[in-house]
């Protein structure tokens, strides 16, 4: 069972998480922009039984406060950094869908691997505006398009169906915690315009990652590539599913990552 709790950020926000409280290597779930630690329930489930399961709501999002402060990647990764020292988390399996992939790169580049295992990478590729560097980006996104096409309504990336209970308890969330795209459009700009492959060629410990062969913003085909940057990349694409993998698809997931994990 996943218990809400929350703590306050040097910088006086209120983040919530939720964790299952189990004495045992600790997975530590990061939702992508917008969305909430609603969509993880089925996938902690899972997990629940071998590992200590704690998602955290990002700042803006879900249950966490709203606020103009930190609309950028470094802070995201400054909160993953303060929760991670208040439960004291060692060993982590970090995983990140979308975003929260992101949060966890920058994480990487500003504290370090001490604390981590893993990284599982749920449906993210390090740069999102398509150049002549990268050719799989978000979307149409470009230069010659950013930032304003980041204005525009670009879906929730949902493909295959959710379990009916989550998602309607995921809508009732969002009714109650609304979030707002508009007042949060800096983040979104400070996401795409990153570029994480200096994280990656860099990288230290193993990383899976996990496309959706349906996923409405991204072409699968981006893995393969990620698994070109470094021999500590493991790229496997999910069938029948989109962007939300966790809440799509939790038990393909679950059986990636369980096997991911046996090899390392």
């Amino acid at each position: 069972m996943l218990n809400e709790k929350s703590f306050i950020t040097n910088d006086g926000i209120r983040i919530a998480y939720y964790d299952t409280d189990k004495s045992a290597q600790p997975i530590l779930a990061v939702p992508g922009i917008g969305s909430t630690a609603i969509l993880w329930k089925k996938v902690a489930k899972l997990f629940a039984a071998d590992y200590r399961f704690i998602v955290i709501d990002p700042r803006n999002q879900g249950r966490s406060q709203r606020t103009f402060k930190g609309q950028r990647i470094s802070r995201h990764a400054a909160d993953l950094k303060e929760l991670i020292t208040k439960l004291n988390l060692k060993n982590i399996i970090a995983i990140g869908n979308s975003m929260g992939a992101a949060n966890i790169w920058a994480y990487v580049s500003l504290f370090g691997y001490e604390r981590l295992k893993a990284i599982i990478d749920l449906d993210q590729p390090p740069k999102m505006i398509r150049d002549s560097s990268w050719e799989y980006g978000f979307k149409d996104l470009t230069w010659q398009n950013y930032p304003d096409y980041l204005k525009a309504d670009l879906g929730n990336g949902i493909y295959a169906h959710i379990n009916d209970e989550m998602f309607k308890e995921a809508k009732i969330e969002a009714q109650k915690h609304p979030y707002n795209a508009e007042e949060n459009y800096l983040c979104r700009i400070d996401h795409a315009e990153q570029d994480w492959r200096d994280v990656l060629i860099d990288l230290k410990i193993p990383m899976l990652v996990l496309a959706g062969q349906n996923s409405l913003f991204f072409d699968y085909h981006f893995a393969y590539a990620m698994e070109k940057l470094n021999k500590a990349i493991t790229a496997k694409i999910i069938k029948n599913c989109g962007h939300l993998i966790q809440a799509e698809q939790p038990l393909s997931m679950y059986k990636e990552v369980m096997n991911f994990l046996k090899e390392i």
